[in-house]
C-alpha cells in the first residue's frame, strides 16, 4: 500500500494541477511553454502492450488551437508525470521509458519525467540518465529535503502548495516559517485546506503547534473546517505541557541550578498545567530544584 508520504504530493497534485509545473519550474529553472490550461490526465502509460502500466500522476498544460490547425480541441504543449519514490527500486528505469513513449505517442507533445523523492542522496540514484540504447531519458528529479521552509509571507500567499510542501518535508519551530504557513493555509479554499493542514501539522513538533496556535490565536484566525481545528484541539494541551516542561528545565539549567534524576522525573512527569505554570515561576528563585515541590 502507498505510504502518506507517496501520496501527499501526489495529492496535491490531483487537488491543483498548477502544482506539478511549479515543481518542474523548480527542478528545471526554465519557463515552461505558453499554454492557458493545466488539467490531470488519465495516468495510464500502456497502449498494446500486455503489461498494464500506470504513472503515479500525469498533469498536461494545454493551449487554444492556432487557426492553421483546425481543431476544437486544446493543444498540448506539455505533458508532467510525477513519480515519488520513498526508496530505491531498480525496475523504475525500465518502466519510466514506456510511461514517456506511450504518453508522448497518446498525447503528441514533449514529455518531463519528474521525480520526487525525500532525501538528496535518494535523488543522487535516480538523477542519472537512463540509456535506451538508442538515445536516453533523462529523470528530473526534486529532493524534497532541499525545499527550504518559506519565511515570506508574500510568497507563501503566491505559492501556498509550495509552502505546505516545504514545510511538511522540512518541519520547523521558526516562527517566520510558521507565520508563512497560516498565510498558506488561509489563501486555499476549504476542501484543500482541509486536505493539506492534517499532514502538515502531523509532521510539527508539539512545540510548533503551540506556537502556531498562539499565532493563529493573536490573529484571531478562525479554523475554517474540523480537520484543521482537530489537531490543534488535540495537540495545543500536549504542547503546552511540553513548553512549560522545558522552560523550567531550561531555566534551572541557566541559574547553574542541578536537576536530580528524581525531580527530573517529577517534573516531566507532570501533566497538569497550573501545576507546571507554579513551578515555571518558581524556577526563577529556588535554591534547589526540590524547591519547586514545596
Amino acid at each position: 500500500m502507498p505510504s502518506q508520504e507517496h501520496e501527499f504530493p501526489l495529492d496535491l497534485i490531483r487537488h491543483d494541477p498548477t502544482f506539478a509545473t511549479e515543481l518542474l519550474q523548480e527542478v528545471t529553472g526554465k519557463p515552461l511553454p505558453e499554454h492557458t490550461r493545466v488539467r490531470c490526465d488519465a495516468a495510464e502509460a500502456t497502449r498494446t502492450a500486455p503489461t498494464y502500466l500506470n504513472s503515479d500522476s500525469l498533469v498536461v498544460c494545454e493551449r487554444p488551437p492556432l487557426p492553421h490547425e483546425r481543431q476544437d480541441e486544446p493543444v498540448p504543449v506539455l505533458a508532467i508525470i510525477t513519480e515519488p519514490q520513498n526508496k530505491w527500486d531498480p525496475h523504475k528505469p525500465y518502466s519510466w521509458p514506456c510511461y514517456v513513449a506511450n504518453i508522448r505517442h497518446r498525447l503528441k507533445c514533449p514529455i518531463a519525467l519528474l521525480v520526487l523523492t525525500p532525501t538528496t542522496a535518494l535523488a543522487r540514484r535516480y538523477s542519472p540518465p537512463i540509456d535506451l540504447g538508442c538515445g536516453e531519458i533523462r529523470p528530473l528529479v526534486l529532493a524534497l529535503d532541499t525545499l527550504a521552509p518559506v519565511t515570506d509571507r508574500s510568497v507563501a500567499a503566491a505559492h501556498p502548495v509550495l509552502t505546505i510542501l516545504a514545510l511538511a518535508s522540512n518541519p520547523t519551530d521558526d516562527k517566520d516559517a510558521l507565520e508563512a504557513l497560516t498565510v498558506a493555509l488561509k489563501s486555499l479554499d476549504t476542501s484543500a485546506s482541509s486536505l493539506y493542514s492534517d499532514y502538515v501539522l502531523a509532521a510539527l513538533s508539539a512545540t510548533a503547534l503551540s506556537s502556531l496556535e498562539e499565532i493563529m490565536t493573536v490573529r484571531d484566525y478562525e479554523f475554517r473546517t474540523e480537520l484543521i481545528g482537530r489537531p490543534f484541539r488535540e495537540g495545543r494541551t500536549e504542547g503546552r505541557i511540553e513548553g512549560r516542561i522545558e522552560a523550567i528545565l531550561g531555566v534551572l539549567d541557566s541559574r547553574g541550578i542541578a536537576v536530580s534524576d528524581e525531580a527530573r522525573e517529577r517534573i516531566t512527569g507532570s501533566s497538569d498545567l497550573g501545576e507546571l505554570d507554579r513551578w515555571v515561576r518558581r524556577a526563577a528563585k529556588v535554591d534547589s530544584a526540590e524547591d519547586l515541590f514545596a
